[in-house]
């Protein structure tokens, strides 16, 4: 008996190894599967309100260059309705506008008579083409974020107690020209995007131009909530 108690003791030390070797790895978080799980969450919602600013050099929305952007909040529907409240400086005034997008069409109100017109193609502010959901902003931004790194956990200063995961990256020209549908054109930037990892909801991306002098670059933030909220948006 005593000689089985070693002999017992070693098929034991193997059964215990055997069923360590068998147990799998944990599969290892990538920033890019992170990314890839906010994009495509945002890419599949119905619908969601958004905002735009913009900081530093000055964009034009229009050809004739008399019609500056200034910033922009609205309500987009997936796939191709939003309604936007846009800040815009045109002929030294600062004054707001709606604009009305539907598929294939805009209309902007005027500032002075809020009569509503119908807005040319070249007009360069077209949201439910930034954040069309097989070629707009997301889409872009998953394929497009390279050199991507995980910062960490922090928290926004619009929303206290919402840990939010910190994804950092670069975008080359031709994605950033793809993401604003030509609106920004800038030969690399920096791209910083916020996203709450439990829900896949990203709640800010932030574009920031790494060209220009200190004191000029350009920054671009992209706020987003009411996440899978739609409206009704229809022609004026």
């Amino acid at each position: 008996m005593k000689r089985l108690i070693p002999f017992i003791l070693i098929l034991s030390l193997i059964a215990i190894l055997a069923i360590g070797c068998n147990v799998e790895p944990e599969e290892v978080i990538t920033p890019a599967m992170i990314l890839a799980d906010g994009v495509t969450h945002m890419a599949g919602l119905p619908g969601f309100e958004f905002s735009i600013t913009q900081e530093g050099q000055i964009v034009f929305l229009d050809a004739d260059e008399v019609v500056q952007f200034g910033s922009a909040v609205g309500h987009y529907v997936s796939p191709d309705k939003a309604l936007t409240t846009v800040t815009i400086t045109a002929l030294g005034m600062l004054t707001e506008i709606t604009v009305i997008s539907l598929p294939d069409i805009q209309w902007a109100s005027n500032p002075l008579s809020g009569v509503f017109q119908e807005l040319p193609d070249t007009y360069l502010f077209k949201p439910t083409q930034y954040l069309d959901p097989t070629s707009g902003f997301f889409p872009s931004l998953g394929s497009g974020l390279a050199d991507l790194v995980v910062v960490g956990e922090e928290e926004l200063e619009e929303m206290p107690g919402l840990p939010l995961t910190h994804l950092s990256g670069t975008v080359p020209g031709e994605v950033i020209s793809e993401i604003s549908k030509g609106l920004i054109n800038i030969e690399s930037m920096s791209g910083d995007l916020w996203m709450d990892t439990a829900t896949n909801e990203v709640h800010r991306v932030v574009l920031t131009d790494t060209s220009a002098a200190e004191g000029e670059a350009s920054i671009w933030t992209f706020d987003f909530w009411s996440f899978g909220e739609t409206i009704e948006i229809t022609a004026p």
